[in-house]
């Protein structure tokens, strides 16, 4: 179930752009606010000099910047390093109406291709994120002036309080990836640029690459353009903007390509391979020394063929690795495919 980013091959170099956008960036980082432990970033957040009354403002507007982010958070018409007072003059420029409805994309009840806003679904849906949400949602929606006022003054408040600084510290940095990573694509192609960018990318064929998701998706970049969206907050995720109208926005650790990710179809493998009884008991049998199919059903009392059965399912997952010792067959925990479906699985196998 991965997502396809089908015609890759055939997209000209000419049409990716890239942006370090303080805007974007800033979408990013409130995203790691409201959820820092997800990102690993618990002791960054902390250390974020927020007053409680801006705290405490953030807190109602999180779902602008959660899984699904408000339109503006995800692309920019803008190249190179546009400066911060431009892309908020920019917004402060637009209709109030249409800013809000790019507000309320991520509780819109309707396909993220479709232009429209199901006001019905939207304030049901806010309905769930509690009644502070829910009044900000309905003033969007009857009468957008002044909550779109006040949500602009907030991301100016950030700015003004923080934000700037994080900028200056990782502007010229994130504008040099940009550039180097559409240099890449001109020198060597579209494809392999996309693969060195994160290792939940990879290349499929000669016209495609495919993307690590838990999302069935084809994208087609055939007869669109790509902009390229490096960031320091985005990671663990690879975020894939697509909206209708615009290049595809590819948001990407500026840190490089990480650890492997493993597909969901290996994943579900694993995790099938586990689901049966006694399993985890023979992924512990061979966790602490290689061990054979007979030595493990006479240490454990198992019968001999449901060992050997378990093992294979085992292997086949990914989960044990198998090695010829003569005419001995001998079982080895793989730790690294253990640990990709959670640390406490591998602690409570490991004890």
């Amino acid at each position: 179930m991965p997502t396809v980013l089908a015609g890759a091959g055939r997209l000209a170099p000419e049409r990716i752009r890239h942006v370090a956008s303080p805007l974007i960036e800033l979408g990013c980082a409130l995203h790691v606010l409201a959820a820092p432990r997800h990102h690993d970033r618990v002791e960054w957040a902390s250390g974020v000099p927020l007053p409680v009354s801006l705290r405490e403002e953030l807190a109602q507007w999180t779902w602008t910047v959660r899984a699904v982010r408000a339109r503006f958070f995800v692309t920019s018409t803008a190249t190179g390093v546009p400066a911060w007072q431009e892309e908020l003059g920019a917004l402060r420029a637009r209709p109030a109406a249409e800013l809000a409805a790019e507000l309320v994309r991520p509780l819109r009840g309707r396909p993220l291709s479709s232009r429209e806003v199901d006001t019905d679904a939207v304030r049901h849906w806010s309905r769930s994120r509690g009644p502070e949400v829910f009044g900000l949602v309905t003033a969007l929606l009857d009468a957008p002036d002044e909550p779109v006022r006040r949500f602009l003054d907030l991301l100016d408040s950030c700015w003004t309080t923080w934000f700037h600084e994080v900028w200056a510290e990782s502007r010229d940095a994130l504008a040099a990836r940009g550039r180097q990573d559409r240099d890449l694509a001109v020198r060597d192609g579209v494809l392999p640029m996309l693969a060195s960018l994160d290792s939940s990318i990879d290349i499929r064929d000669n016209d495609s690459a495919v993307v690590q998701k838990v999302q069935n998706k084809r994208i087609d970049l055939a007869d669109r353009s790509l902009l390229l969206v490096p960031s320091n907050h985005i990671a663990p995720h690879l975020f894939l903007g697509e909206i209708p109208g615009q290049p595809l926005t590819l948001i990407y650790p500026a840190t490089g390509r990480g650890p492997a990710v493993p597909t969901a179809a290996q994943l579900r493998a694993r995790l099938e391979a586990l689901a049966a009884p006694d399993r985890l008991q023979v992924c512990r049998a061979v966790a602490s020394e290689p061990r054979t199919a007979g030595e493990i059903a006479a240490l454990w009392n198992l019968h001999p063929t449901q060992v050997t059965r378990h093992l294979k399912a085992l292997t086949r997952a990914g989960l044990v690795t198998a090695e010829r010792q003569g005419r001995f067959v001998t079982y080895h925990l793989n730790e690294p495919a253990l640990h990709s479906l959670g640390p406490h699985l591998l602690t409570l196998i490991l004890r």
